[in-house]
């Protein structure tokens, strides 16, 4: 048996996924058209992957009501499930759980239906199909106009609630392709009472069937699996009826002959009923918006008019309608009335009463103009042509369409129209109506509310306002007290009319008008006009019944056939497939066997899974008889069987339906022995190891031609893994892996076009997850190729590289992994010898791949010593080689050295001879070739890490440096630049080493490069000083931190920058006037260069550059030429930090009213130096700018430069805000220096940010700006922040409708940047106002949530819109509550993102905001936080990044909602003590921050739980108690601590004695390590005062645990 096995090729396996939660192996789809595969947990969680693993998107929870049953995808890859909501929506009676529910594709009778037909063969199958729409929908026939006119407005489902206000209908409702209308989809719900439902949609149902109705009895069965073929009309089911411990299966095959009678207009019919009823519902929605708006346009309004009424009836016999009209009228105005004009309504009732009524207005003219009357215009036109269909075509009948019934629904939607344009008029009117007494309204309070003799009595009578007063009293006698809009839209929750349409005769139409009429003539008209809800509803009966009778003619079209009895037995592996000739099932009819699992992948090919634990058993594959009862006991494995014959010529495994009516038929099954050894080991495919114990389960296959693909969920339900099923093509009977065309390929890579390229590229991806081996054997040798185009070894080259490349650290460990087990010995030398052998190539690009290509192998082989002869054949082709191949091998050296691989780095230490013979080899002076010095050079650099042996060796050190300082001087910039490079990192490596190097060599070679006319030259030579200081201000900030340790091992320290300081600086300061004056923002040039380095030796030498710096600024302050003026400003600028603040504040003091001239320089290049410079004083001697003399002209100076040139506005921003934190005094000050001119700073600001067209760097930096000065505002400035929020909100609502003016992604950005800034300034207004912004607290939040409603998925403005949120929960604490429900489904939605990890994180944080705030009022969405945050924490990419923030959030909800968090307490301490117990490794620092935030969340959690459970609740915490204080003591042991993580302990300690103050767990209060504990930190001179405090309450509360005399070794 393993002879003839031997060599076996196996599938290629492409992915394996492990999850927390056992799959449902009957719940494993994969899509019809994309590599993605659905499955759901036991847990009725629903996940979807790509073929690599990544999760695309999952639903949690998605069933509350019911368990999931079945999951599938319709043919256009959306997911459907199946659950009791689908029952009701598909219109199913019956209560029976769904036991089966699929999808099918049948061509119809359309012109494009008949060209794919006649193109397709005879063994076409969905999944085939499916992938050839596009080619098909992509043909060139000519069109057939009648038809494409036809169906040019076939529209798609729209699900759940269709109503929008923001976005048009042809938003909600997109366009169906063309091409669908060539195929029909048809939904098949099986039921386990034999109901079977078949639809075209959820709303276009064909009709239900009951399999025991049918010709033979077939009552008890059930049907579990559906097959059908796109080219034929006739489907088949296959049921099982159980009989005692047996079942018997038959095949029961139905005829949809509904598709031949109705043809081309199958699918127009089914998208237009879909779409009637998408707009019936949208019209529905469209009208209650609209009686809520007239309702809320009405309610404030009647508020006050019943207050002022009830105020007149008590003082005078009469009404507010009364004596508004007389005081219009007479103009006399009564004294009551006034008393409430004034006191009572005054401006702000007048504002909010013209706010309610004019935002009612323009929302019910903007739902009845946007929505309602093209929701009405798109139904009318749908309705003319089902109209046109039942009068002019002879499939009308078949259609089940009545011309009389579309005529009657005609006629209603034309009373809709009416009604709807008569309610916008009337809206109108009103709107104009109200405009005008508004206007009259507001000046009377003006007028009545000052006295007769002021002068703003004088100015209100000298006003020349021209009021309209007709219409004033127009709206008096009118629409104020009885509008005109609820007669036509009617209460939406009464549907029935008062009277029976129909009664009245004649059209509604003419009814409508009639009553319209008498409506305008008639203030009480007799009888009453039918509203816009008595139309809807019924057309809504209308409709029913026109959708019953399509419905009714399509279900007659449908016929069930006889069955086929298959045979009787334990069905454990069934599956079923159709073809030309018939339909195939094969099924294994024993409970447990060898074979696990049985699929057909297409019309050819079945796949068994079979495990090696024998067993009898045997196979029908409808005609597959495998006796398995002496199989042998060996691993598990895949088959494959040819169970058609390719030539078609044999049916014997076929079977055709022709048995007289009434007579069951049956089938004879075929046989196929897989005890024979030979026969077994023929059909296999693939074996799993014995030894890694995986056996398969369930097996599930992806149909689609060219990428088909299986997965194998394994036994243990937890795992599965995928492989590529055409990795393998059939050659002289063994499967072998397919060839590719590389050539072709790779030049398909270079292409422009992004098509061609992408196709190439996924046909190089898959190929490598084919046959790595092959793969990378294959473009070695292209890359090898000597004959072969340049551009083609390059791009093989680069497809090399990328095999063994990516960003995020685990693929690479895989892709590295990928080349030490699945490539052999043999091809792993043959490659690397090409490659080796390819850097001798003259073609110098591919001696440039080859080296990438062998840097990248060498990242794998070099730590584990599987390369020993590479670095000897570098250093020997660098010493013997020609000069291409010296480069080639230099560069690649160079390669090696950059990675940034861990393990390659620590391992090249022992390689350091090797590569530094090498490098200095190809350095030295002797060397004639440039590129190759220049190689060497490049190389060097990059190995200087690793040959600190070697610079430890003082020879060695000497004859390195000797040809790196030649190396400054040969003439070549190249080389130069390199070498001053090498020495910048010398310097920074080797800092103890250079002081003999500096005296001899390195100070007049680097000062004679700062001279260098060469600006890349020049540039590096300034940055060794650079590294100089940088190296200097490291030791001395490392010493002084030894010596406040008490320790003695001082750095060596040589004051290098002080000794050159007098030489360097003033080479620095000429270099400084070096500017371009073309140079953008971010460019780095010689004279940035300069004044970064200057800098620095103003901090590490301190006030012995002051004097310097002065002479050279007073020379050239007043110069001519602007490059000396910028220098000289440049200059005093960059030595703000450094000298002492005394030494500077004369200096500043005196420049300052200079500086602030030089505002008004004429070159905008000194401008912006002297805005810098400015900045720079604010913020590092803020104390020498006197708030008198200074403040005023500075601010004065800074805003004038913000708007006159944008180059200059960044420097501005960044001064303002430095003066903003500067001068913002103590916190909650009533005043502070900034006070007096807070005011005009705003306006400017607002002034510069006005226009959304202006430049976007700059606008986000004038917000910044804001938002300092917002923050920093004292308390007497909070009336023009409260006005400023108006403001904000206006401009941030105002972006939400350029949503749908986007055309390109800049569009998309620009917008993105102005809500971020907009929502920005927001979030600092919430902070400062705090709870004094609860009067825009609802306008605020309708803002936010329609921003969030109208963002797009990958945005990042919901980041800024959630922080927003969670400081106005901050600040408004328990009443945000209102809040919650509109806003829980983004936050939901955001916690479920796991895509974003940012995102996720902000919701995260958010969570705690909310709980916090609401406390126990959080207590009804912490169900699905916890669901949500479980979730995060199972998923493998982000849960452990985001724990500690989750762990936070546990402890506060518990806090929030105290004893009620019980229910989640085991779940929660399991989570707590599974953190708990991670350790952090020896020389792991990048982990430590983590580490800590870690165990500071395991305590806050730990915290909140106690305080939660302290309230009545202390024994459900007992379980845990132990685990608790077992965390404690690890913690009091670790010397990894924190102040925050020490503080967190003791808080715990003291919450948890507290809380069990009986002494039950004394002995562990009283142990030695907690004294210890508390001690240390109650005696450490470093802790702050409420650490100290926190640890002498938690000593307090261990003391009362038991006698005061125990307690006394705490002391």
């Amino acid at each position: 048996m393993e002879d003839e096995e031997k060599g076996a090729v196996s599938l290629t396996m492409l992915a394996e996924k492990a999850l927390q939660t056992p799959i449902n192996p009957n719940h494993m789809r994969y899509c019809p058209s994309m590599d993605l595969l659905a499955l759901t947990t036991t847990d009725d969680q629903i996940h979807v992957f790509r073929t690599k693993g990544q999760r695309v998107f999952g639903v949690s929870r998605i069933v509350s009501a019911g368990k999931l049953v079945k999951l599938t995808w319709k043919p256009d890859a959306s997911a459907h499930t199946g659950k009791v909501m689908y029952e009701k929506d598909a219109g199913i009676s019956s209560e029976s759980p769904i036991c089966y529910i699929g999808w099918a594709t049948n061509l119809t009778a359309t012109p494009h239906g008949q060209t794919t037909i006649s193109r397709l063969e005879d063994s076409m199958t969905l999944d085939a199909f499916i992938a050839s729409t596009k080619e098909t929908n992509d043909s060139q026939d000519l069109p057939d106009l009648p038809t494409e006119l036809a169906f040019i407005d076939v529209l798609t489902t729209a699900r759940g609630d269709v109503f929008s206000s923001r976005l048009s209908l042809d938003t909600l409702f997109p366009r169906m392709p063309t091409g669908s209308a060539d195929s029909a989809d048809i939904l098949i719900v099986g039921l386990e009472d034999g109901t079977i439902q078949l639809s075209m949609s959820e709303d276009f149902s064909i009709g239900t069937f009951k399999l025991g109705n049918g010709p033979s009895n077939l009552t008890g069965s059930k049907p579990f699996l559906h097959c059908s073929h796109p080219l034929s009309t006739t489907h088949a089911l296959l049921v099982c009826a159980s009989t005692g411990d047996m079942e018997d299966l038959r095949v029961v095959p139905f005829d949809l002959r509904l598709i031949s009678s109705a043809g081309r207009h199958l699918s127009l019919l089914a998208s237009k009923v879909t779409e009637l009823h998408n707009l019936l519902r949208y019209l529905q929605q469209a009208h209650e918006h609209i009686s809520a708006e007239i309702k809320a346009t009405q309610d404030l309004p009647s508020k006050f008019m019943r207050n002022i009424d009830e105020m007149l009836r008590k003082k005078s016999d009469t009404t507010w309608v009364q004596a508004a009209y007389h005081f219009v009228v007479a103009g006399n105005c009564r004294p009551e009335v006034k008393e409430w004009l004034v006191d009572e309504l005054g401006e702000r009732g007048h504002k909010r009463w013209d706010k309610a009524v004019t935002t009612g207005y323009e929302s019910i003219r903007r739902l009845v103009h946007e929505n309602l009357l093209p929701a009405l215009d798109r139904l009318s036109v749908h309705l003319s042509r089902l109209r046109g269909l039942s009068r002019y075509q002879h499939s009308a009948l078949s259609l089940g369409l009545s011309s009389s019934e579309l005529d009657n629904i005609i006629d209603t939607v034309d009373s809709l129209q009416l009604l709807s344009h008569h309610l916008m008029r009337c809206t109108i009117s009103e709107s104009r109506q109200f405009g005008a007494f508004s206007t009259w309204l507001r000046h009377e309070i003006e007028k009545q509310a000052t006295e007769p003799t002021s002068t703003t009595a004088q100015e209100l009578a000298q006003k020349d306002i021209a009021f309209d007063y007709a219409s004033i009293l127009e709206y008096i006698q009118g629409a104020m007290t009885e509008s005109r809009m609820p007669r036509y839209s009617g209460n939406p929750m009464v549907s029935k009319p008062r009277w029976d349409l129909e009664a009245e005769g004649g059209l509604l139409f003419e009814l409508c008008t009639n009553r319209m009429q008498e409506e305008e003539n008639v203030l009480s008209p007799q009888k009453q006009l039918p509203g816009l809800n008595v139309l809807i509803h019924h057309l809504h009966k209308q409709f029913t019944s026109l959708f019953d009778h399509i419905s009714e003619t399509q279900r007659r079209n449908v016929h069930f056939g006889i069955p086929i009895y298959l045979g009787a037995g334990n069905s454990v592996c069934t599956d079923m497939i159709m073809v030309p000739e018939g339909v195939h099932c094969a099924r294994i009819p024993t409970p447990a066997g060898a074979v696990r699992d049985v699929k057909f992948v297409d019309d050819e090919i079945l796949l068994l899974a079979f495990v090696g634990q024998g067993g009898k058993s045997q196979i029908d594959a409808h005609s597959l008889n495998i006796p398995t009862d002496k199989l042998p006991l060996d691993p598990s494995r895949l088959l494959s069987i040819h169970y058609r014959p390719r030539d078609r010529s044999s049916s014997s495994l076929s079977y055709h339906a022709q048995q007289p009516m009434g007579e069951e038929g049956s089938a004879e099954p075929y046989s196929i022995d897989l005890r024979n050894p030979k026969e077994l080991a023929a059909r296999t495919i693939h074996r799993f190891s014995a030894d890694e114990a995986w056996a398969p389960r369930r097996l599930e296959v992806n149909g689609r031609k060219g990428r088909r693909i299986l997965c194998v969920l394994a036994e243990d339900s937890l795992h599965y893994r995928q492989y590529a099923i055409d990795s393998l093509v059939e050659r002289d009977g063994r499967p072998v892996a397919p060839k590719m065309n590389v050539n072709q390929v790779l030049q398909s890579t270079l292409s422009p076009d992004a098509s061609i390229r992408n196709n190439a590229e996924q046909q190089l991806l898959q190929a490598a997850e084919v046959d790595f081996s092959a793969y990378v054997s294959t473009l070695a040798h292209e890359l090898a190729n000597e004959q072969a185009q340049a551009h083609i070894r390059s791009a093989a080259g680069l497809a090399l590289k990328n095999s063994f490349s990516a960003r995020e650290y685990a693929r690479l460990r895989d892709l590295q992994l990928r080349w030490r087990e699945r490539v052999g010995a043999e091809v792993k030398t043959s490659v690397k010898s090409l490659a080796l052998g390819t850097l001798a190539s003259k073609d110098s690009r591919a001696g440039q791949s080859a080296a990438q290509f062998v840097a990248s192998v060498a990242a794998i082989e070099i730590p584990r010593n599987e390369w020993p002869e590479l670095m000897p054949a570098l250093v020997a082709n660098v010493g013997e080689g020609e000069d291409h191949l010296k480069q080639a091998s230099l560069v690649t050296i160079g390669y090696i050295c950059e990675s940034e691989d861990t393990e390659l780095r620590d391992s090249l230490v022992q390689h350091s001879n090797a590569i530094l013979t090498a490098v200095v080899q190809g350095a030295r002076k002797e060397e004639t070739n440039p590129d190759v010095r220049l190689a060497a050079i490049v190389a060097l650099s990059d190995s200087l890490e690793f040959v600190r042996t070697n610079f430890e060796n003082e020879g060695e050190r000497n004859y390195i440096m000797q040809v790196i300082c030649e190396a400054t001087q040969s003439g070549d910039s190249r080389i130069e630049s390199g070498a001053y490079g090498c020495l910048n990192r010398i310097m920074g490596l080797y800092y103890d080493k250079m002081r003999f190097y500096m005296e001899k060599a390195l100070f007049g070679l680097t000062i004679l490069g700062m001279k260098n006319p060469e600006e890349d030259v020049a540039k590096l030579a300034v940055e060794f000083w650079c590294t100089v200081c940088e190296e200097e201000l490291a030791i001395e900030d490392d010493n002084a931190l030894t010596q406040a340790e008490g320790g003695t091992e001082l750095r060596q320290y040589f004051n290098f920058a002080r000794v050159a300081a007098r030489e360097v600086i003033p080479v620095l300061l000429e270099l400084l006037a070096q500017q371009d004056e073309d140079a953008a923002e971010e460019d780095y040039n010689i004279s940035r260069a300069a004044y970064q380095c200057l800098q620095l030796f103003a901090q590490t030498v301190g006030g012995e550059i002051v004097q310097a710096v002065l002479g050279f600024v007073e020379r050239n302050l007043r110069h001519e030429d602007w490059h000396w003026r910028d220098a000289a400003v440049s200059a005093f600028g960059a030595i703000m930090e450094g000298p002492d603040e005394k030494m500077l504040e004369p200096l500043i003091k005196q420049a300052l009213p200079v500086l602030i001239q030089m505002m008004e320089d004429t070159a905008v290049q000194v401008q912006d130096s002297a805005a810098y410079t400015l900045g720079r004083i604010c913020e590092n001697v803020s104390n020498a700018i006197d708030p008198q003399t200074h403040l005023p002209p500075l601010v004065r100076s800074l805003f004038t430069g913000l708007s006159n040139n944008p180059k200059m506005a960044s420097s501005c921003c960044w001064a303002l805000m430095n003066l903003a934190d500067r001068f913002a005094g103590e916190p909650g000050a009533e005043v502070n220096d900034l006070s007096a001119h807070f005011s005009d700073s705003i306006t400017h600001i607002l002034r510069v940010t006005e226009s959304p067209d202006g430049d976007a760097p700059l606008r986000m930096a004038v917000y910044e700006v804001l938002n300092a000065f917002v923050t920093n505002a004292a308390n007497d400035s909070l009336p023009v922040i409260a006005k400023l929020s108006d403001i904000i909100l206006q401009r941030l609502e105002g972006t939400i409708p350029m949503q749908q003016q986007i055309v390109s992604v800049d569009d998309r950005n620009t917008l993105e940047e102005i809500q971020t800034s907009l929502t920005s300034a927001l979030l600092a207004i919430i902070q400062r106002l705090e709870r004094e912004i609860k009067p825009q607290a609802d306008h605020i939040m309708h803002v936010l949530l329609q921003i969030l409603n109208s963002v797009g998925a990958k945005s990042s403005v919901p980041d800024t819109v959630f922080a927003t949120v969670g400081a106005l929960a901050n600040a408004l604490e328990e009443e945000f509550a209102k809040y919650m429900d509109p806003f829980a489904p983004f936050l939901y939605k955001a916690l479920g993102n796991q895509e974003e990890p940012a995102l996720c994180a902000m919701a995260i944080g958010l969570v705690s905001d909310i709980t916090r705030s609401l406390g126990g009022l959080s207590q009804p969405y912490c169900d699905a936080f916890m669901n949500y945050l479980l979730l995060i924490l199972s998923g493998t990419s982000n849960g452990n990044q985001l724990r500690p923030a989750i762990l936070q959030s546990f402890g506060d909800m518990a806090h929030a909602i105290g004893p009620h968090f019980e229910k989640y307490l085991s779940v929660v301490a399991q989570v707590l003590n599974q953190s708990s117990t991670m350790t952090l490794g020896e020389g792991a620092f990048e982990m430590f921050d983590y580490f800590i935030s870690l165990r500071e969340g395991i305590l806050d959690a730990w915290d909140g739980v106690i305080v939660a459970m302290k309230q009545g609740k202390a024994d459900a915490l007992r379980p845990h108690v132990d685990s608790i204080i077992k965390f404690l003591h690890l913690i009091s042991q670790d010397p990894n601590r924190s102040e925050a993580l020490l503080r967190g302990a003791l808080g715990v300690v003291g919450d948890l004695a507290e809380t069990f103050p009986g002494g039950e767990y004394g002995d562990a209060f009283r142990s030695e390590w907690m004294a210890q504990l508390v001690r240390d930190v109650r005696t450490s001179q470093e802790f702050s005062a409420r650490t100290k405090e926190t640890a002498r309450w938690a000593r307090e509360q261990i003391k009362r645990q038991g006698a005061s005399g125990q307690g006394s070794q705490l002391s």
